[in-house]
């Protein structure tokens, strides 16, 4: 072989050596993020497969691998598992309740300021949540509010046409009332067991759930479940179920079970979160019923001081390597972008929190008046802020609330109300007392 051709082969070699060299030096920089969420639903699934893929565009030294669970009580047990054998993801979603849970775990590390810095055009309301002791831990992505969804087309066919939708328990009733009248197969209310939508009334009445302001000046030691706050609408919904007005699935927190009950189209009103605007919307087209979405009725009376923050942040376990930390505190910035919290809210009908969201969307053409999304916004963004707006902070939050649902399935038994709350309080103060002695 003629030299010049012998060089050239040994060029190409060399070439393709350093070139494969390259790529595995590049591939053993590629940093891993896993994810863990608790949007198991195909559409949600697949928003955040995609926003990954997109992230990784933009930025190829980083791969995101999202992974879902089914509720945030199971992913915070997953994490604590994890977190003890070494393989904690790099980033994990939180419920609000968990809030104090996480802080005092140790598991986490609060964001640097240099992140809180980034996302000031949140909700002040939703912020504050997240920030205990001036520091920022969980950084906010999905925050929705209780609304009710009104099958109108059934609410027609049995006479009933209001301008607006029932926003009081009372008014409420009178139209179930009504409704039984006129079209006795119709089921009349669903929402779902869950202390949820009770700590929205007290907050509402302007009621704190626990002592020391509600946990914000200093440890929660008590809960306040036997306040009228939450007697009034425990009575209420007693008073709905022996009425024969209301129905549920039989299961715990059952906001998907309510919802595709709903969505059979023989009951007239459902009460579950503004985040399932977008699947009310397409399964009732898909039913051909038509929707309506009014604000969450509260007791008669209610100075309507606002809603608690309900969703959850995102966050980075302390182990992780800072290298890696940093990569998911990059992807959850992303993820909370103007842009993409303005696509969340439209596929899932979470609240746009960034104001830049806000009017991203508005100049999109998306907020009319009345709209579906547009009441849920508006009734967030009209809460005032308060300590009992402020939402409760607390360890045993999960625990508390499986007392108040176990009270709630004795009194939809039958049980009566007064008896059940004192038990209940009993009960979710020894545990606030246990969990602080382990502290």
């Amino acid at each position: 072989m003629p030299r010049s051709r012998r060089k050239h082969s040994a060029f190409k070699r060399t070439a393709l050596v350093t070139g494969i060299l390259a790529w595995l030096g590049t591939a053993q920089a590629l940093v891993q993020v896993e994810f863990w969420h608790i949007f198991s639903d195909a559409p949600r699934r697949q928003w955040m497969l995609d926003r990954a893929a997109e992230f990784h565009r933009l930025h190829p030294e980083i791969k995101v691998t999202p992974v879902s669970y089914a509720n945030y009580p199971q992913t915070f047990q997953a994490l604590a598992t994890a977190a003890r054998t070494g393989t904690a993801p790099a980033l994990v979603q939180i419920s609000e309740a968990g809030t104090q849970l996480a802080i005092d775990s140790t598991l986490f590390r609060p964001l640097p300021a240099a992140a809180g810095r980034q996302v000031q055009d949140m909700l002040p309301s939703v912020l504050n949540y997240y920030r205990v002791g001036g520091q920022l831990y969980g950084l906010p992505f999905n925050t929705s509010s209780p609304v009710l969804y009104a099958n109108t087309s059934l609410l027609r066919k049995a006479g009933i046409t209001a301008d607006h939708l029932p926003d009081t328990l009372e008014a409420l009733t009178t139209t179930c009332a009504t409704l039984k009248r006129t079209a006795r197969s119709v089921d009349c209310l669903t929402f779902p067991v869950d202390a949820w939508y009770f700590e929205q009334w007290a907050a509402q009445q302007g009621a704190l759930w626990v002592d020391g302001g509600n946990g914000r000046q200093g440890r929660a030691t008590q809960t306040f479940l036997t306040s009228e706050a939450v007697a009034r609408p425990l009575r209420w919904l007693g008073q709905m179920k022996r009425s024969g007005y209301y129905v549920n699935t039989g299961k715990l927190e059952d906001n998907t079970g309510v919802t595709q009950l709903f969505l059979s189209g023989r009951v007239a009103f459902l009460m579950t979160s503004s985040s399932r605007i977008g699947q009310v919307l397409s399964g009732s087209k898909a039913k051909n019923f038509t929707v309506q979405v009014g604000q969450m009725p509260v007791p008669q009376g209610s100075p309507r001081q606002g809603l608690v923050v309900g969703g959850s942040s995102l966050w980075i376990p302390r182990e992780i390597a800072p290298e890696k930390a940093k990569a998911a505190q990059a992807f959850a910035l992303y993820l909370t972008s103007t842009a993409n919290l303005a696509s969340w809210h439209r596929i899932s009908g979470y609240d746009p929190l960034r104001r830049s969201s806000l009017e991203l969307l508005q100049r999109q053409g998306w907020f009319r008046v009345g709209e579906a999304h547009t009441v849920a916004v508006e009734q967030f963004r009209r809460t005032r802020s308060t300590p009992a707006t402020a939402g409760a902070l607390f360890g045993s939050f999960y625990e508390v609330r499986a007392v108040l649902h176990a009270a709630i399935e004795r009194v939809l038994g039958g049980a009566e109300v007064g008896a059940s709350l004192r038990v209940a309080k009993a009960r979710a103060d020894e545990i606030i007392r246990a969990y602080n002695a382990r502290l």
